[in-house]
This record gives C-alpha cells, structure tokens and sequence, in this order.
C-alpha cells in the first residue's frame, strides 16, 4: 500500500491577514495545497501563489457548498481542511508528519483539538476548547453538512474516527471588532437559513435565550475561568444569539408581506426623498449602497420637480418620479419603499399602493400606523448625519428575499459615502453653449471660486456684509467671484451683485439647476452654508466650505457637506447684525488648505 498523498484545501475571501501563516505552517506537512478564493480584492491571491499553493476562484455559495466544491478540485487521496484563520501547531504537525509515514491508516477520518485565540488570549474554557474537530479524512469517505454557516465534516457511512495530538490553532479574533464582524456575517447567514419554528425569535423568547447562552457560556463552560476574558465571551455569545434570532424574524416578516403580495422577492426598491435639494443629495448614497451589494434591484427616485435634475444624473438611479400631491405618480408595483423624508402624503400613497415593504422612522403617528419597517432613532439632536440616517433606514431591507449579502454592516466613514455617489454631469464647456455670455464666466488662468449667499432661511448663515467682505477679499488676491442664486434671492442680495469689479460675475437667476451643477463642477471652489449647492460642490469633488452653527438642528454633526475636498467652518457665536461668527480670513485659509493639499492652481 501506498503511503498516503496528502492535500490541504482551505477557502479564503480578503484573508490577506491570515493566509501567510495558515500557509506557512502546512509547508511541510502537505503534498498539495488548494485555495478555493470568491472573490478576494486584496493581496490573498498573490501571497498564495507566492507560497505555491494552486489558487482558484469559485463563487460563494455557502460555506457548506464551498467546502464540498473545494475538496473535489484536489488530487490527493486524503484531504486536510483548514480555514484561513487557522494554522498548525508544531505538536499537530509532528503528529500529521507521523500519520503520513504510516501505510494504510486504520481510521477513515482524523480529528484534533483547536484552540482558539481570543484578542491575543487563548481561550481554555467558556465551551470553546477542546472544540475537537473533524477534519482529516480519505477521499471520498467524507462530506461537508450542516446548516450554513455551521459546517460540519461527517463520514459517509458508520465507521471509527481517529484523534491526533496537537491542537490547530485557530487566530479567530484579533478585537472586538472582529468579533462583532463576524457576528454580523454568521447571524446573516444562519437567519437566511433558519427552518426551525418562528416563535424562537419572538421578542420574549429569543431574550431568554440570550440570557440562558450567557448562563451556558459563563458559568456551565467554565468560562469565569479565563477571567475576564471569558466574561466578554459570554457577553458576546449572547450577543450573537440575540441577533440571529432578531434577523430570522426579519426574514421571516419580509417573506411573509412579499408572498402577501403576490412576490417572491424584492427587484423595485422606491426611495422617497421630496423637501430640498441638499438632502436629496445627502440621500443619493443610500442608492449606490443598494446597487452596489444588489446591482439587479431597479432604483427609482421620488422627487419634486425642482430637484430631479439631480436624480437624473445619479448613476445608481435607474428612474426617477416627479412626485406632486395635487396629482401624484403611480407608486404601484414597486417591493419597498424607503420614505428618506416622511411627507405624510407620500406615506399614505404607498400605503394606498399597497407597496409591501414601506420603511421609515417610527417617530410620527401618522408613519406608527402605515409603515411595516419603523427606525426610532431621533434625527434633530443624536449627533448622526442625515446620511447615515438614511443608510440605517435602507439597511432595514437588508436580508428581505432579493437582496442577502451576509455581514454587510452600514458604511459608517464620510469617505464610503462619497464613493457610493457617481455622476453623469454634462461637462461645462457643453452646457454653457445654452446661456448667453457663460463662455466668458470662468478663467483658466484664474482660481473661479462660486459664492451662493442665498439659504431660503433653512440654514444659518451670513449676513449680506460679511458675503461682501468675502467677495472684496477673494477678489484682491486674484480670484475671480461668481455670484449664484435663483432670480428671488438675487432681489436680496442687490448690493453684492452690484459690486464694481471686472472680475465679479453675477449669474444670478440665469442658470437651470443642471447648468449650474455643470459650473460647480467646474469651479474651483464653492462658498455657501448648508445649501444644495454646498452638498452638490462637496459630491462632485469641487473644493468648497460650509458655514454653520455650532447648535442642533441645523448643526454639522447632521449636515456637514460629504465629499474629499469638503471642509466646514463653525461658529460659535450668531451675531444678529453679521450672522455666523466665522471671520473671512479662516474661510480664504480653508480654500488655501483645499487647494494645497489637491494640488489645484
């Protein structure tokens, strides 16, 4: 009989932290070693080949297809598999290199003890070690069961099972975060997959059962043994149980209202977004995130008149609906809606359409009794920008039939959202073909930097004094000024207009809200408080600052401009004759900063 030839078989997904040294550790133990990868976008790929490992791609079908898929494209004739997090201890390799050199193995399958690290700690009780795993088999006498993500080895028919010496080591958990990660991943998967009864994720019983996995994981497994450790794992374990069945009732109400409907999945999500331009385009991330985890889902926009240009050329916006209460769209055949601004007329016309998913915040009457999705968080005062908001809100589809990507957590950084924003902007020099003069509004061999005075009264702002002030200072060193805003706001701001300056423009009342996000993108910089075409500079990455006071609501914890080359300045002080206590001098220092550091002219 031959001896037996041996080949490990791991799946990776971005494993660029742990593979190296999974790798490393089977380098003399393996005849073959196959990495079946869904997908990796970082430096997996290249550390594996580096290592001679056979790399190959596969889509991700679950974690028990993974496996079962993977150990097929091997040679060997017996199969080790290991995760990316794990390695071979030196007493695990001695014990394999000696199963190697043996002819004939008596067992058709090997199992060992893994030990887990936890945040740099090795963790000897609280239920996870010995945690003996099966994982060593010959070929053909084994699959991969389970429910996903708990897959389990299991022979193919009745037969004793060897042990090995040694532990695998598994590096599981490097922080908290980590740990709360793969929560999210693992109570995604498991509540996709869930076939027991319902009733275990109601409020009350799933809370129980957190409670009793606490009491298991603290007291029944030792874990007051590992100190504190062993505390936070139990804490977390009860966590993880909490949130599984949170998400099983989750799933199981959005399959319920969809199949109520007549559907089996949601393909036309509505996001409804009717005040004003600037939160329309704080709301824009919310449709790039959705096409970007479920890129087949139809993005429809619903809008009023004024702002639908700005829809038009979102590129994660697939339709666009003008929405007008005297005679309002037809809102029938959309999966979902996510009500972004809660118009109580929009609410009760997707309750009328009997769209099945309606989600909105929770914190109105009228939204408590017509919305199936309700968020509770406060708006005006938590500190939350208005994006992240209205991520929270979409977030509430999340794991509804249709669209299911497990461990997908809301973007959190500013950065993220700005990149989930893309544009079809009709370049400027083709836009200003329509507007009599415009060719001569803006100078190449001069910083063009837009002013935009007007606020509607929706945010604080400056006095007209201080906008003047800010024209004469910008233009004494060389820029030149256009002044922007709709015909009614220039009647306001007569005196900045008529300002005697070759290099002052005055293009108030002359531009469609298109030509002007034509012009923004174009300037080299953008002066306004929290205004549309503040939000509009900050997306389309035009250098712009923000002026606002320091007090909620209007405050920039909620409405700061989201963009790389997006500052605001805060004041702490509103004087009633200058407005926002904010000096001209830290504004011109602001656009000096901005431009410095992107290198513009």
């Amino acid at each position: 009989m031959d001896k037996p030839y041996l080949s490990a078989v791991i799946i990776a997904f971005n494993e660029e932290r742990n593979i190296a040294r999974c790798l490393d550790s089977l380098a003399d133990v393996a005849d073959e070693v196959v990495v079946v990868d869904s997908g990796s976008t970082d430096s997996t790929r290249t550390l594996c080949e580096e290592r001679g490992a056979v790399f190959i791609s596969h889509a991700f079908e679950g974690h028990v297809e993974q496996k079962n898929w993977a150990w097929k494209q091997a040679k060997g004739s017996w199969m080790l598999s290991l995760d990316a997090d794990e390695s071979l201890s030196d007493e695990l390799k001695q014990a394999l290199l000696l199963w190697k050199a043996s002819i004939d193995p008596p067992h058709l399958a090997y199992g060992f003890n893994r030990l887990t690290s936890y945040c740099g700690k090795w963790v000897r009780h609280s239920g996870w070690y010995p945690d003996c795993k099966l994982r060593l088999w010959k070929r053909d006498a084994a699959a991969w069961g389970g429910e996903n993500p708990h897959d389990r080895l299991a022979l193919l028919q009745p037969s004793s099972e060897g042990h090995l010496e040694g532990d695998l080591l598994h590096h599981s958990y490097h922080s908290l975060e980590d740990h709360e990660r793969q929560i999210d991943y693992f109570s995604d998967i498991a509540a996709a997959s869930y076939t027991g009864g319902l009733w275990a994720s109601w409020p009350l019983i799933r809370g129980a059962k957190a409670c009793f996995q606490w009491v298991k994981t603290s007291v029944l497994k030792g874990g007051w043994k590992d100190g504190a450790t062993g505390w936070t794992i139990a804490y977390m374990s009860a966590r993880a149980t909490l949130h599984k069945y949170r998400k099983v009732h989750r799933v199981a109400r959005g399959k319920r209202l969809l199949q109520k409907a007549g559907k089996a999945k949601v393909e036309r999500v509505l996001i409804a977004r009717t005040d004003a331009i600037g939160d329309l385009v704080l709301t824009l991330p919310l449709a790039g995130w959705l096409k970007q985890s479920a890129s087949e889902i139809q993005v429809t926009l619903l809008v009023r008149t004024y702002a639908a240009p700005v829809a038009e050329i979102a590129d994660a916006v697939d339709e666009v609906l003008i929405w007008d209460p005297v005679s309002p769209p037809d809102l029938t055949g959309f999966d979902a809606v996510v009500l972004a601004y809660p118009d109580p007329a929009v609410v009760r016309a997707v309750r009328d359409a009997k769209t099945p998913i309606r989600i909105g915040t929770g914190r109105r009457f009228l939204t408590i009794r017509m919305l199936t999705h309700r968020v509770w968080q406060s708006r005006k005062r938590s500190g939350k920008h208005e994006t992240w908001h209205g991520l929270h809100l979409l977030y509430r589809l999340h794991l509804t039939p249709g669209w299911f990507k497990p461990g997908l957590i809301v973007p959190e950084d500013p950065k993220e959202w700005s990149a989930l924003c893309k544009w079809n902007v009709v370049p400027w020099e083709l836009a200003q073909h329509a507007i009599t003069g415009a060719s001569t509004w803006l100078d190449s061999d001069q910083r063009c930097v837009i002013m935009h005075p007007g606020s509607a009264g929706s945010a604080n702002n400056w006095s007209l004094a201080r906008y003047q002030e800010a024209a004469e200072w910008f233009l004494q060193r060389g820029c030149r000024v256009l002044i922007t805003g709709t015909s009614a706001e220039g009647k306001t701001i007569e005196s900045l207009r008529s300002m005697n300056h070759p290099n002052l423009v005055d293009v108030t009342g002359q531009l469609k809200l298109g030509e002007l996000i034509s012009l923004i993108q174009s300037a080299d910089g953008l002066l306004a408080s929290s205004t549309g075409p503040l939000h509009l500079a900050a997306t389309l990455d035009t250098p712009c600052v923000g002026l606002y006071g320091h007090e909620a609501p209007a405050w920039p914890q909620r409405w700061h401009p989201v963009g790389k080359q997006a500052r605001w300045l805060v004041a702490t002080n509103v004087d009633k004759s200058t407005g926002l206590d904010v000096s001209v001098a830290s504004v011109w220092e602001a656009f000096e900063q901005l431009w410095t550091e992107h290198g513009k002219r």
